[in-house]
């Protein structure tokens, strides 16, 4: 099974990403790296099989882009070949083994299977760090439907296509796709402690590009500063069953006090 994915500016994800995937059946990655980053992934190749392309527009994945992925497709994936497609914070939680799973699909007459996208955060709404070692599960034990919920985003993706579909909208869609009825789980772990700085910079290059999706960084902004964290119990939050959480709510958590079209208000 082969997977595509770019890396932009932050590589602390990658070994959680490919033991993840690894251990799921991948057994190919193809990874398009912006300038200096190459020897981030380099350290991993003795044990897995990696491939890296240099001199792709990688930069346009930090704004939804999909244009060195797609290049990457055309040269390594076949016509009729499955692949993962994710971001490098999007992690698959297979409900089966990939081969059933294709099998499935294939019976179904289909060549799309997407995925939800499920929103990670800390038990407390915090921005908390992560290491190499660390379950990334337990430390962000609640999920939620925040890019819907809260971003008022698309949060379903095509995560594994058959042959080369082009894409219309991002990979949210792809032209004469035909959908597996099953639609899979993502875990998005991208609300860590670089996340607001992130979301900062694709706010500014999305705002003077003038694209629309920039109401929807906007919308994280405006709720972390309501807050002052991820208030996940305003936005359907949830424990994720059989979860143990590894970091603590140290103090009371209490709204921070927002100013409004001219008034103060304060989040509940």
């Amino acid at each position: 099974m082969k997977l595509f994915t770019a890396l932009y500016d932050d590589s602390r994800i990658l070994k959680h990403f490919l033991d993840h995937y690894g251990a799921a059946g991948v057994s190919d990655f193809y990874i398009a790296v912006s300038p200096g980053l190459a020897s981030a992934v380099a350290a991993f190749m003795p044990d897995f099989n990696i491939e890296v392309f240099e001199g792709l527009n990688v930069a346009d994945s930090f704004c939804c882009g999909v244009s060195a992925v797609t290049e990457m497709r055309k040269q390594r994936q076949g016509k009729c070949e499955w692949a993962v497609i994710v971001d490098l914070d999007e992690f698959i939680e297979f409900p089966d083994e990939i081969p059933a799973l294709l099998s499935r699909a294939e019976r179904e007459g289909t060549n799309v299977i997407r995925g939800i996208m499920y929103d990670r955060f800390s038990i407390d709404g915090r921005l908390v760090a992560f290491s190499d070692s660390c379950d990334l599960h337990q430390l962000y034990p609640v999920r939620s439907r925040f890019t819907s919920h809260v971003m008022q985003g698309c949060d379903h993706k095509g995560v594994i296509v058959k042959g080369l579909l082009d894409s219309s909208i991002a990979h949210h869609e792809f032209r004469d796709e035909q959908i597996f009825s099953t639609m899979l789980e993502v875990s998005h772990f991208k609300w860590n402690d670089r996340a607001l700085d992130r979301v900062r910079q694709a706010h500014e290059i999305i705002s003077k590009a003038g694209f629309y999706c920039a109401v929807e960084y906007q919308r994280v902004l405006e709720h972390y500063e309501q807050y002052g964290r991820f208030a996940w119990e305003t936005f359907g939050g949830e424990l994720v069953a059989g979860s143990k959480p590894t970091h603590r709510v140290s103090k009371p958590i209490t709204p921070r006090r927002q100013r409004i079209a001219g008034t103060d208000r304060v989040g509940t």
